[in-house]
């Protein structure tokens, strides 16, 4: 009787997955460096299929190799990749208290959103509804593109140069007439955001909405966004500069409750970015 599928073993590209994270974890703080061949000999490997993935995983960061000994260790994205996981797997019930502040001070749906396990879009981790009848209503688990949105948006400024290249370089989908579409304006409106430390859009990804979002930082990476989301008639100057105040000061409580940090925000130009999002949007965002 032929083998059904699933008697087969593992298909090729498991098979790889399976190799790869047991070369991975062969890296302890007992022993924390490693040649191809006592690799292979530990995981019953070919020394040219462990020398592959090895040479794969360098590329990518996850291991580095000593110039000399040749040994290898684990690199800098394993250790942001640890990195990220933890605070990743703490965040939801460290930041769903300041969120309720969050929605009560602003009057409006607060977000916390992270990056894909890919990177290349936003994701909502949790949010806190508003009470008032027209508000803006997300489900956790929403994705949206890296570059619509203000909670996006202020994820990908704070990425690192690659990975922002990698992303501008791709099209840029059009959600709605604000929404920045070409490569150059994304990469300036990026610059601006680094530099006051938080976001704004104004109908980037949904008709009506606006939303302002601040980042929380490790050493090494973009960890979340804090945010708020609402409807386009509730959007005023002063509005916006009395909300990203409440937005950092949450973005601060979660941060400092998971020993990361929050950048300083500077809200001097947001009569320019409100007047320049509602202009932008009127003539048509290309």
């Amino acid at each position: 009787m032929p083998k059904l599928a699933s008697d087969r073993g593992p298909r090729p590209s498991f098979q790889v997955l399976d190799r790869t994270f047991g070369i991975l974890e062969v890296f302890t703080e007992a022993r924390p460096e490693w040649s191809t061949t006592e690799v292979a000999r530990a995981l019953n490997l070919p020394v040219p299929t462990v020398h592959r993935i090895l040479a794969a995983l360098c590329r990518l960061g996850y291991v580095s190799q000593h110039e000399d000994s040749r040994r290898f260790r684990l690199g800098a994205g394993a250790l942001s990749l640890g990195e990220r996981a933890r605070a990743v797997a703490d965040l939801r019930p460290i930041a769903l208290t300041p969120l309720r502040r969050l929605s009560d001070a602003s009057g409006e749906t607060a977000l916390l959103t992270v990056l894909t396990p890919e990177r290349d879009r936003g994701v909502c981790l949790e949010r806190v509804e508003t009470p008032q009848p027209l508000r803006l209503s997300v489900q956790p688990g929403r994705q949206l593109p890296l570059h619509a949105g203000a909670s996006q948006k202020v994820l990908l400024a704070f990425m690192r140069e690659d990975e922002i290249c990698r992303v501008v370089s791709q099209p840029l989908e059009r959600f709605c007439q604000s929404t920045i579409t070409d490569p150059q304006a994304l990469l300036r409106e990026l610059q601006a955001i680094r530099q006051r430390g938080w976001a704004s859009s104004y109908e980037e990804t949904n008709v009506g909405v606006w939303g302002v979002a601040v980042p929380v930082l490790s050493d090494t990476d973009v960890v979340c966004a804090v945010g708020i989301a609402g409807p386009s008639p509730r959007l005023t100057i002063d509005r916006v500069r009395r909300d990203i105040g409440f937005v950092h000061e949450a973005a601060i409580s979660i941060s400092q409750a998971m020993g990361l940090t929050a950048p300083p925000v500077h809200a001097s130009d947001v009569s320019d970015v409100c007047i320049g999002r509602v202009a932008a949007h009127e003539r048509g965002y290309s």
